[in-house]
């Protein structure tokens, strides 16, 4: 009985020793497996140190790139701005240019609404062809104005203030001449404007679609400038004028306009307009324009006007073309 005790004892003993060899070897594979994974998952993490640094280095690189970088600033449309690219109507030829004369027609220039300021003046310098200055009355640079123009020798006119069918502007009392107004009245105001402005050759009118389409008042006006040897230009703003009849039975000096140059100011519905105006001018054989005081507008003249007589037009004056049209 003692001797079969003791053979149990003995087995239970490598039993239990085999468990726990098995246990310790099963521990060191799942803590070498186990090192192994942090290993590998920890290979692109950096010290905590080194993290702040590089999120520094990528910010304070992106707040440089920002600080390079400036908006685009895009001109307005309605506002010249000098194109390398910009080609007139047809490009100039090789100097010396050769002009080609009588193929063209006659063309007139009238500038309007000037008087509000100076600052186009220098254009009347720059181009030298002829043109007229149309400038409004009672303003501050009227005279100012006048004085340039004689001084380029431009002829000057006297953009009259005429009634229109709609206005939306506010002017003076007594500003713009009136339909409804008593004679009277209408012709101290004619008077006075024309006396701001002596040296003028002619008269235009400003607005005036109400006006210009009223005999009794444009009969009031044209025997006023038929007694000074003053022309009248009608600027068109009526369908109904009755300026033309009228000025042939009186026998005023009368021309009208045949193309408005900046209604759209932009430079390419200005050189479009030009180019409708040479169509006009070279199909009839003569053309007058009007255009208003902006620097666009002139500075397109300036550019247009060499391409007009390259191509055969003569650049007249307004009178000048009155007379021999």
């Amino acid at each position: 009985m003692a001797k079969r005790r003791k053979s149990s004892a003995s087995g239970n003993d490598t039993k239990i020793a085999a468990i726990v060899l098995v246990l310790f070897v099963a521990a060191i594979a799942f803590f070498f497996v186990t090192s192994k994974g942090k290993e590998k998952n920890n290979e692109n993490v950096l010290p905590q140190e080194t993290q702040v640094r590089q999120v520094y280095k990528v910010h304070k690189e992106a707040r440089v790139h920002k600080e390079r970088v400036r908006p685009v600033v895009v001109e307005p449309t309605d506002t010249y701005a000098p194109n390398e690219n910009y080609k007139p109507v047809e490009t100039l030829p090789p100097e010396p240019m050769e002009r080609i004369s009588g193929s063209g027609g006659r063309i007139a220039f009238i500038i309007d609404d000037w008087g509000q300021t100076t600052s186009n003046c220098r254009y009347l310098r720059d181009i030298p062809e002829p043109m007229a200055v149309s400038i409004l009355p009672g303003l501050r640079h009227t005279r100012d104005v006048a004085n340039c123009a004689k001084l380029n020798h431009k002829l000057t006119m006297l953009h009259l203030p005429l009634e229109a069918q709609h206005n939306y502007d506010i002017y003076p009392p007594n500003y713009i001449i009136k339909t409804t107004m008593n004679p009277d009245l209408a012709s101290d105001i004619i008077d006075n404007d024309l006396a701001q402005l002596p040296s003028i050759e002619g008269v235009n009118n400003h607005m005036g679609s109400k006006a210009t389409a009223d005999r009794s008042l444009m009969k009031l006006l044209f025997r006023k400038l038929k007694r000074r040897g003053l022309f009248f230009v009608d600027s068109m703003t009526a369908r109904n004028s009755v300026c033309t009849a009228l000025a042939d039975e009186i026998g005023l000096a009368f021309g009208k306009r045949d193309v408005f140059l900046d209604n759209v100011n932009t430079r390419d519905a200005i050189v479009r307009q030009i180019m409708v105006l040479a169509q006009k001018a070279r199909h009839r054989g003569y053309a007058v324009a009007i255009g208003h005081d902006r620097r666009l507008t002139m500075q397109v003249l300036k550019d247009e006007i060499p391409m007009l007589e390259h191509q055969g037009f003569e650049i007249v004056s307004i009178r000048e073309l009155l007379k021999n049209k």
